[in-house]
């Protein structure tokens, strides 16, 4: 028997806008996200003008936005928005923005270093591909003469949250760094971007589908989960207060246990767990990230997992293709609806 997979390459057109259709508050986004507000096409954003869209709620601005390093003031409507980071470039697109500048992701599943929930927003617009991890492209962000920029859900220092405030105003993250819940994300890049009210909007839908969701499999209500990936010695694991947990958790599981344990009262999204502490770590499914499928046979070298009761019992459910790991790792308004449905199929499988 083999565990629980599948396998995800880049989304044809009919699934994605069936994915995007699926939420009525995300019905207009294309029409919205690449054009200006007379229809106009903008012009490539990497670094180029972008056409104006004016899309701001009245008395909008100016706004300020608290987060870990302080409070950024935001003046009036951005037009040249900079993302930094795994997924506020998901919230931008979903406010009828394309941003001039956006992280890089390469891996199985992703074609030209662009997730594929919105390579069809970005026809014609393709914003400048940037990688901050680990340093952080300064002088590159700056070129693109961005109105502001947008890292809450990121990684960056208070040091570097300085330096590109000098650049622009930057809103960083509202806690700590990489736990920013796709819902806080929403919220705050609404408010930077003059649509606060479209911002409860899109967080209603999402949670609609994902409580609707939850209620129809009722098998999966209290289930345990372990999630993890390989790590040097042993495995990284993920935490109750990491985003990807808190979407299983608002589908009706619980972290295991052993990842309560090893998480402990630590203010982490993940933690290093040495080999030995794997046995303490089962649950009834065990959820496993294996991008590019070498994971979980290396993985069955150390008996110690191997003798897992999820691993005897084939309850491991592996995470193939990092188009699909960052659906489910990085959960937003639109990688939500992009693989939630798949992502419980595996589940209900696996737990029934």
């Amino acid at each position: 028997m083999t565990p629980t997979t599948t396998r995800r390459r880049t989304a044809p057109r009919r699934r994605l806008l069936g994915a995007v259709a699926a939420l009525t508050t995300l019905a207009a986004l294309a029409a919205c996200s690449t054009g200006g507000t007379d229809g106009s096409t903008p012009a490539p954003a990497g670094g180029a003008d972008v056409a104006t869209t004016n899309l701001a709620e009245a008395d909008a601005f100016p706004v300020e936005i608290e987060h870990a390093y302080g409070s950024t003031t935001i003046d009036a409507e951005p037009q040249r928005v900079v993302t930094i980071g795994w997924s506020s470039q998901d919230a931008v697109v979903a406010f009828g923005k394309v941003p001039v500048g956006i992280e890089r992701f390469t891996g199985p599943g992703i074609e030209d270093d662009i997730l594929p929930w919105l390579t069809e927003t970005f026809e014609g617009a393709t914003p400048e591909l940037l990688t901050s991890n680990p340093d952080v492209p300064f002088e590159q962000i700056a070129a693109l003469r961005p109105d502001v920029i947008i890292a809450v859900y990121s990684g960056i220092t208070d040091t570097a949250y300085e330096r590109l405030s000098e650049i622009a105003p930057t809103v960083a993250f509202p806690g700590s760094a990489w736990e920013t819940s796709w819902q806080d994300q929403t919220t705050m890049i609404g408010a930077a971007l003059g649509q606060p009210a479209k911002a409860d909007e899109l967080v209603d839908g999402v949670g609609t589908k994902v409580a609707e969701t939850a209620a129809a499999h009722p098998g999966l209500q209290g289930k345990t989960i372990t999630y993890a990936m390989n790590g040097e010695g042993g495995l990284i694991v993920f935490c109750p207060s990491d985003p990807r947990i808190e979407l299983l958790t608002q589908i009706g599981l619980v972290p295991s246990p052993g990842t309560l344990t090893v998480c402990g009262a630590e203010d982490a999204s993940s933690v290093s767990v040495s080999s030995e502490l794997i046995p303490t770590l089962d649950a009834d499914a065990f959820i496993l990230i294996d991008v590019d499928e070498t994971v979980y046979d290396t993985l069955m070298g150390n008996p110690l997992f191997a003798a897992l009761p999820s691993v005897v019992d084939d309850r491991v459910i592996r995470v193939v293709g990092m188009d699909y790991a960052m659906a489910t790792s990085a959960p937003t308004v639109l990688s939500i609806p992009y693989a939630l449905d798949e992502f419980v199929a595996q589940l209900t499988a696996t737990l029934g």
